[in-house]
């Protein structure tokens, strides 16, 4: 059948999209072990560009121009959006599964809180609420404390490497 062409799955499509490099979603961790370890390299690379998404959102709320923001911006969407995309999609553990829900919902808030300042920032001249919208943003508020608190959890639990030794 010379000519006919897979098409790629829908989730290896969706994490091109949202600039993944080839990684391959965790829903299949062979041990809850992995879970964890994969739960705490998500929040660790998390962490690190959460400033740079501080920076965006303090950005536009001094009118810098959209065009310097956007181009920062954007890709920090997408990548907290691919983040999610790798995070496990259950946790055997109950506590693994509270903090990997607590991650997920701290990942979207910051897509969002970058993309909604960037959204706010391109229709400020057509309304005085949107003016004060971006008036009122400050950073990443207490979602941002949460997420250093839930890596510093993650990372005083012992993995498989630790407590064989």
């Amino acid at each position: 059948m010379r000519g006919i062409r897979r098409r790629r799955p829908t989730q290896a499509m969706a994490a091109d999209q949202h600039g993944v490099n080839e990684q391959t979603p965790l829903e299949h961790a062979g041990s809850p072990v992995d879970a964890r370890a994969a739960m705490r390299r998500i929040a660790a690379e998390a962490l690190i560009l959460q400033d740079e998404a501080e920076a965006v959102v303090r950005g536009a709320r001094a009118r810098e121009g959209l065009g310097f923001l956007a181009p920062r911006g954007g890709p920090l969407v997408r990548r907290f959006f691919g983040l999610r995309d790798l995070l496990p999609r259950t946790c055997q553990d109950p506590a693994d599964e509270e903090l990997r829900r607590k991650l997920d919902a701290i990942l979207h808030h910051h897509a969002l809180a970058v993309w909604v300042a960037l959204d706010l920032l391109a229709y400020e001249w057509r309304s005085e609420k949107i003016s004060r919208q971006l008036d009122a943003l400050d950073g990443l508020g207490e979602p941002a404390a949460q997420l250093d608190q839930l890596y510093a959890e993650l990372a005083d639990r012992p993995t498989a490497h630790y407590a064989a030794s």
